[in-house]
């Protein structure tokens, strides 16, 4: 045998050995489909981050992933309550098509059916990825008698979910309300604890394409979070407004979330930990060789909360159809593919990722099931507009029962019209030259309102929006 032969044969030896070991970090093949790790925070307001403006929370790891990638202005959550939002992103259907309106309680009668949809995660494992979901999924309430959860719909892996109605929060171990965590240390907070059950997923499943779905339980009220970071942030709220303001404020005898200013410890607190945790699972793709063959993506399901949140001076708030309730922070990384410090004001849809990332996993949407999202690779890589022109919301609120908020909104290139089931009446805005949606253009534009709501009605009977009642 040839010297080079022998070298050669010697070498693919070393290889393979080292990659069954488990030690190589570029055991995925060259060839291999990219991974996928999306990322979702909860109640996180569209003005928190750094790479928005925000001055106050501390998010380097965020703003860096911004900077490698693209930083949306204009992308939507498809409802501004988190349970219709998690089923847009797990059907790629509007939340009126899908049956599931409001978010999910205990006296709920939804849930996200597995005879009836074929979620993202069941078609990326047919086109053979491994899945796996870490943290919430909150699209079944009764967990005695589930009947939507995620083992129904065949997640390879599920890890810290959910087994208690948990919106009051469960923040530090031992942790009433997931089960599923039954081990920890003292004083362990929980989205540290997801953070490292990403890196772990990412390590023990390098070696094959995977779909991550990190889907952490902050920065949700009740707010919560390490105590010394929350004086890091009183003591750098007093720097910015004066010794002793945060006391004033956020002290033991004021109500912490409900305080009404657009900085506020506690949730800048939390949303440190939820920063971090993107930078550990970005270290851990470096450190596995898969970074740059990785989709990363960082949203959020819905507004900012009433009187804890900064949603960037939009109106409104989680469970409203204004931008406030409903526009969302978006970043999406994948180098080569993506241009770093990007910047799309194209409007996008929590609907989309569903189409999206079966794109860019050659995966086919199973046959019959509608998908009302658009695929964004081609915005992604070119940055040329997937064309379509309307989006549409739909919002009776049937949980919450809070009538001055059951509404559905279109939006039509930069015009949005929100109509108002309780009283009948219509707003319309433009929003390119009214964000913040100030100005009431219903009565000076008559045609172009009755022209919308014409659409909107044609719409709410096209996808059986079920009627709402109060």
């Amino acid at each position: 045998m040839r010297k080079s032969s022998v070298k050669y044969a010697l070498l693919l030896f070393m290889v393979m050995a080292f990659c069954l070991q488990g030690q190589d970090s570029y055991c995925q093949s060259p060839a291999s489909k990219p991974n996928i790790v999306f990322i979702l925070a909860d109640d996180l307001g569209w003005g928190e981050l750094g790479c928005y403006g925000n001055t106050f929370n501390e998010t380097p790891h965020l703003d860096e992933l911004a900077f490698e990638g693209m930083r949306f202005t204009q992308a939507y959550a498809a409802a501004p309550v988190c349970s219709p939002t998690r089923a847009s992103i797990m059907t790629g259907q509007y939340p009126a098509r899908v049956g599931i309106t409001d978010f999910l309680a205990p006296k709920s009668t939804e849930y996200l059916d597995p005879g009836k949809f074929t979620t993202l995660n069941e078609v990326l494992s047919n086109a053979g990825y491994h899945t796996g979901i870490i943290g919430k999924w909150h699209l079944d309430a009764h967990f005695k008698n589930e009947k939507g959860s995620p083992q129904r719909f065949h997640f390879d892996e599920v890890i810290a979910s959910e087994t208690k109605y948990i919106a009051d929060g469960d923040y530090f171990y031992p942790y009433d309300k997931i089960g599923t965590i039954t081990s920890g240390k003292p004083h362990e907070y929980l989205t540290d604890r997801e953070s490292e059950e990403a890196v772990k997923f990412i390590q023990r499943n390098k070696a094959r394409p995977f779909f991550l779905y990190l889907s952490y339980y902050g920065v949700h009220t009740k707010l919560a979070a390490p105590p010394a970071l929350v004086k890091k942030y009183k003591q750098k709220f007093d720097h910015k407004y004066g010794p002793g303001s945060a006391e004033k404020i956020y002290g033991p005898a004021n109500k912490r979330h409900q305080a009404k200013h657009v900085d506020n410890p506690w949730l800048a607190a939390m949303l440190e930990r939820v920063d971090a945790g993107a930078g550990a699972i970005m270290e851990a793709l470096q450190q596995a060789g898969l970074a740059d063959n990785t989709l990363v993506v960082f949203f959020s399901d819905n507004g900012g909360a009433h009187g804890v949140a900064n949603n960037g001076g939009l109106r409104g708030h989680k469970t409203w159809l204004y931008e406030g309730g409903i526009r969302e922070p978006l970043i999406m990384r994948w180098p080569g593919r993506i241009n770093p410090a990007t910047v799309s004001d194209v409007p996008v849809c929590s609907i989309d990722f569903y189409p999206t990332f079966l794109q860019v996993a050659g995966a086919q949407a199973s046959a019959g099931q509608v998908i009302d999202g658009t695929t964004l690779v081609t915005l992604l890589e070119k940055g040329k507009s997937p064309g379509r022109s309307t989006l549409f919301w739909y919002y009776p609120a049937e949980t919450g029962g809070w009538k001055n908020r059951m509404a559905a909104a279109i939006r039509q290139g930069d015009y949005k019209l929100i109509h108002f089931f309780v009283s009948g009446r219509s707003e319309l805005f433009n929003l390119k030259a009214d964000p913040d949606e100030k100005t009431d253009l219903s009565e000076q534009m008559p045609a172009r309102t009755r022209s919308l709501q014409k659409k909107l009605r044609a719409w709410e009977k096209a996808v059986k929006a079920k009627k709402p009642v109060w």
